[in-house]
């Protein structure tokens, strides 16, 4: 600790040197003295000394108590009045200037030392909380919350700038005024406690309150604060100090993470979460009226069509207003207890939560359907419009949970997809067979893995020789009691389900294995079509081909690629770079289902093609005449003009043979040669030649 400096003002040279040496002695260091009070100011506020010795009496005309005034007046520093009087009068002036000390000649060294120790300390003890207040007042001043003090009586001490701000009064006035008449609280959610400070201040709990919402009442609109009290004591005084928190940013946020989690931005209606939320709830109350032989809700699945042309011929921002106003429609003819959700994409729930009458409830849903699929205005465009299909679903029945009503809805929102319906009522039989569709997926995943799925081979047969030219793989899936899973049962499941890309490979790999295998056999001049999906027609396909070709070595020529009139037109410049790929390599490329699609020229000359099919719609009834034996001469003269073989699928009477040999046909296949047969069946076929008429497999 530096040593104390002391500075003297004595008008009494040799009594001035005798305080100083005894200073000194005590430890401390006289760094000045005068014995004028005008020389005392002037040099005090040049050195600025740790503490003043000031007599009363002084020569000149200013005394020790008028220099300890102005020197008090500039700086803060402790002084210690010395004087040899004592009366009355002076004391009470020197008592004005607020003296840190007051000794009488003469004084001894202890008394001295004390003096001046207690006065430091005093003067230290006075600086350290005078920046406390400091510090106080800034953080008071630059603090978020309002923040007053309170005294027993219920008289308002303090108040910072942002209590003044969050009441709308004047800092000043806030001051003194009853707490009573300046807070004043109500709940901001019905039930609420509402904060009494009247009961606080009058015999209360004294225990703390912690940040309690409460509406406060000010010069403008209430304002939400949450509100926090806390008691302290000070000598046998009780100060309540309260903090003010201003909610509003807080709560306008809650209000937005609410709208966010619970509320579809697009349109602002109920998303997916709220949705089942409120089902779950009318669920529960509808269960509990337990209304025998009655409906008490309805749901209803709703899903838009055509969004996707609007999407792609005017842009999303049709697609979206679209929607919008879909939402709208659908709004104006619902109930005021209904809810309406957007699920997303188009996807739209209906809770009607009294639908006691299903004949209502359907003319309610034909009539927002009908709504829906009037014109909707955009822009130039005054043609856009978009259809509906709809599951409807009656509750509560054995409905528990909201999940397991929107899953039958969505099924027979599906069924009604596939129909083509505007609507379709849920039943159970649905919900079995989307159960047997589930555990059919299930099994096929692990038949899938399992190489279960196995390819049969249909001939080929050229019309003029009934001589087997090539095969068609067909994908079969064997049982262990040596029955098949029907294709048309488990196809269009992997097509759904995105396994059709793991079952197109699994088949691809087995055909070139076969190829191998024929080859050892003598079979070697014949080629195998494989179908190839969509999802599987891309580049990868190019490299998986090509590698399975080295990996068994067989020739190129003996696989033919198998695709649909839709593969082909999807993405006609891509695709037609890929068929260009395969053809260089020396695959044959067939076109399978002619006739049901585009049907377009304009493709098949761009094409580079061997095959077109004709579908077996057109074979099954085809007689003399009819339109479907000028469609099929039509395709077959198409072909022929552009080099092209074709094959007709579904052959299963000698007439449709006989047919078809006039008209032209290159080649055929069905029931009438051979069904799809395991490889081992059609080698024998193959080797021995097909006997006219419906071929055995045995």
């Amino acid at each position: 600790m530096p040593t104390p400096r002391v500075f003297i003002v004595e008008d009494e040279v040799l009594v001035a040197r005798d305080v100083q040496s005894r200073l000194e002695k005590l430890g401390y260091q006289v760094i000045g003295s005068a014995a004028r009070g005008e020389d005392a100011v002037t040099q005090v506020l040049n050195d600025l000394p740790d503490l003043i010795l000031m007599d009363i009496n002084l020569k000149g005309e200013m005394d020790g108590i008028e220099a300890a005034n102005r020197i008090r007046a500039e700086v803060d520093l402790p002084i210690i009045f010395c004087t040899a009087y004592s009366n009355d009068e002076t004391l009470a002036r020197a008592k004005v200037t607020v003296p840190y000390g007051y000794v009488l000649k003469p004084f001894d060294n202890r008394e001295l030392e004390i003096t001046i120790e207690i006065a430091l300390h005093k003067h230290e003890m006075e600086l350290a909380l005078k920046m406390a207040r400091v510090r106080l007042d800034a953080t008071l001043r630059n603090l978020n919350d309002g923040v007053i003090t309170v005294n027993s009586k219920g008289e308002i001490l303090l108040a910072n700038p942002m209590a003044s701000s969050l009441l709308g009064v004047d800092q000043a006035q806030l001051i003194g005024q009853s707490v009573l008449n300046v807070l004043r609280f109500s709940a901001i959610n019905s039930g609420d406690p509402i904060i009494d400070l009247r009961a606080l201040m009058v015999g209360g709990s004294k225990d703390p309150v912690y940040s309690t919402r409460q509406y406060l009442a000010t010069q403008k609109d209430p304002l939400p604060v949450a509100v926090s009290l806390n008691w302290f004591s000070i000598g046998a005084e009780m100060l309540l100090v309260v903090d003010l928190q201003n909610l509003t940013v807080q709560i306008e946020q809650e209000a937005q993470l609410v709208k966010t989690a619970f509320f579809d931005d697009l349109t602002a209606l109920p998303n997916r979460q709220l949705f089942l939320d409120r089902l779950n709830t009318r669920m529960v109350s509808a269960q509990s009226e337990a209304r025998e032989e009655s409906q008490t809700f309805a749901l209803v699945m709703l899903s838009l069509v055509g969004l996707s042309v609007i999407n792609q011929g005017l842009g999303f921002a049709a697609g979206d207003e679209t929607i919008i106003e879909v939402a709208h429609r659908i709004q104006s003819l619902s109930g005021p207890e209904d809810t309406v959700s957007h699920l997303g994409s188009g996807r739209f729930a209906i809770l009607m939560s009294d639908a006691i009458d299903p004949g209502t409830v359907l003319a309610t849903l034909q009539a927002i359907q009908a709504l829906i699929q009037q014109n909707i205005a955009w822009q130039s465009a005054s043609n856009v419009n978009v259809v509906s299909h709809a599951g409807l679903v009656f509750g509560p029945g054995d409905y528990f949970a909201a999940a397991d009503a929107i899953r039958d809805g969505e099924i027979a929102l599906e069924r009604a997809k596939q129909e083509g319906s505007d609507c379709v009522v849920f039943d159970i039989a649905m919900h079995e067979k989307a159960k047997r569709m589930l555990d059919l997926r299930s099994q096929l995943q692990e038949a899938i893995d399992q190489q279960v799925l196995i390819p049969h081979y249909q001939p080929i047969v050229n019309l003029q020789t009934l001589k087997i030219t090539s095969f068609e793989a067909l994908v079969r899936w064997p049982l262990p009691d040596d029955s098949y899973v029907a294709p048309d049962e488990f196809i269009p499941m992997a097509e759904r389900s995105g396994l059709v890309l793991l079952l197109g490979d699994l088949m691809l790999e087995s055909v070139c294995k076969q190829v191998r295998a024929f080859d050892d056999k003598g079979i070697d001049s014949v080629s195998i079509a494989v179908n190839i999906s969509s999802e599987q027609f891309t580049e990868l396909l190019v490299d998986r081909l090509d590698a399975l070709i080295v990996q068994y070595g067989i020739a190129a020529n003996r696989i033919t690629l198998e695709i649909t009139e839709g593969v082909a037109m999807a993405a006609i410049d891509s695709n037609l770079k890929l068929l260009e790929k395969f053809r260089a390599r020396g695959h044959k490329i067939s076109v399978d289902d002619f006739g049901t699609g585009y049907s377009s020229l304009a493709y098949l000359k761009r094409f580079p093609l061997d095959t077109l099919k004709i579908d077996r719609a057109f074979v099954q009834e085809l007689r003399p005449e009819s339109d479907d034996y000028i469609i099929a001469k039509a395709i077959i003269d198409l072909g022929h003009s552009l080099g092209l073989k074709i094959i007709a699928e579904g052959i299963e009477t000698e007439d449709q043979l006989n047919l078809l040999q006039e008209l032209g046909c290159d080649l055929g296949q069905g029931y009438y040669f051979q069904k799809a047969s395991p490889p081992e069946t059609v080698a024998r076929c193959y080797a021995a030649g097909l006997p006219l008429g419906r071929a055995q497999t045995a």
